[in-house]
């Protein structure tokens, strides 16, 4: 949805800022030349919010077809009002009132008329549309089709059979487990996209407010964004919530077997950095879940089943300690670690931290659980 997001926002945008103005580019390839007269030109300058302003080339002529006159005022398809007026100045310059030049006539519709019907560098605009669908189409791809490839590759990988278990018999040391995924990571991804979506986003916004131009189409524009700003608002709620979760208190976890085999008994040793008398409850256990990832119709579903929870320790504020240690056998009737294509088995040590008015920390530090020997 969020990619889906991208592609549908890029290609309407796309549709009405390149689209349309290309089909009537294409179409009048076969419109008839007919001599016009300039009856007005001027450079109509529409001021920002900001003190800026954006330009257009605005100008009335008087044509005839089949002995009938008829006024036109436009001047090339992409008739948006832009950025720069040193081009458009020198078009009014050229056309100025009393010139005669050239002009191209729907036959289907003789008062509609263009003096410009070939390609114009204001076309060039459309390239904004660009990240939105190379985002939206790259990501759809990617969810689609490349998590399959990746997948392949990853079945690929030596199962826990045959190396985790070797690894296990010949005597695995003390390590320090490393989490899942570290606070600052997750702070630095939701920065990145919520500055990639709100970036792009303003450059639509920065428009909207420049144009003085009312008018249905530009509040359905308005309306359009809504959702998109709404999106953009929660990505830097996200942001800040992962920011204030930095300060958090961080556990470190270490154990005497860096691969244990089910049925097997190993210590777990742990330690809270940080201002341990914030939290309120402190919770760790053993957690052990089965995923399971298939497709239904277009959608790719992930299941995830824990069918085995281990409690470590539960503290509740003023006990809470800010080391411990608790010796652990995991069960022998279990399954061992598995990642396959589309099935996973996870074993991992998870610390949970509670504060009142302040966001929870949840981390997970993935643990390797070989088969048990025979």
């Amino acid at each position: 949805m969020f990619f889906a997001a991208f592609l549908v926002m890029g290609s309407a945008l796309g549709i009405g800022i390149v689209g349309k103005p290309l089909v009537h580019i294409l179409s009048a390839r076969h419109w008839q030349s007919a001599s016009c007269e300039i009856i007005s030109s001027r450079v109509q300058a529409n001021p920002g919010s900001d003190g800026g302003s954006t330009y257009r080339v605005d100008l009335t002529y008087r044509y005839f077809v089949d002995d009938r006159g008829y006024v036109g005022d436009r001047y090339q398809f992409m008739d948006w009002s832009t950025s720069g007026s040193r081009g458009k100045a020198g078009i009014v310059a050229r056309l100025r009132p009393g010139t005669r030049t050239q002009c191209w006539v729907n036959p289907d519709d003789p008062s509609d008329a263009v003096i410009e019907r070939g390609l114009t560098s204001d076309l060039w605009l459309g390239l904004i549309v660009l990240p939105f669908v190379i985002v939206g189409g790259g990501g759809i791809y990617f969810t689609a089709v490349g998590r399959q490839l990746f997948n392949g590759l990853a079945s690929g990988r030596p199962t826990t059979r045959s190396a985790t278990y070797t690894k296990a018999v010949r005597g695995a040391e003390p390590a320090t487990l490393r989490p899942r995924s570290s606070r600052g990571a997750k702070l630095a991804a939701c920065i990145v996209i919520a500055l990639f979506w709100n970036g792009i986003l303003s450059l639509f916004l920065y428009d909207l407010l420049l144009s003085s131009g009312g008018g249905t189409l530009r509040w359905l524009f308005a309306l359009f964004l809504i959702p998109f700003i709404l999106v953009g608002i929660g990505l830097v709620a996200l942001a800040i919530r992962q920011a204030l979760e930095l300060a958090n208190p961080r556990p470190t976890v270490t154990v005497n077997k860096s691969i244990v085999a089910l049925g097997d008994e190993f210590r777990v040793d742990w330690s809270v950095d940080g201002r341990v008398e914030k939290l309120t409850r402190l919770s760790i256990i053993v957690e052990a879940r089965e995923e399971a990832t298939y497709s239904r119709g277009t959608d790719t579903i992930t299941d995830t089943n824990v069918f085995a929870t281990i409690p470590l320790a539960n503290q509740i504020h003023p006990n809470i300690a800010g080391s411990g240690s608790a010796n652990v056998r995991i069960p022998a009737n279990t399954m061992h670690s598995f990642d396959a294509a589309h099935n996973r088995v996870v074993w991992a040590v998870r610390v949970r931290g509670e504060a009142p008015n302040w966001p929870d920390s949840d981390d997970e530090f993935p643990l390797t659980v070989a088969p048990r020997g025979r």
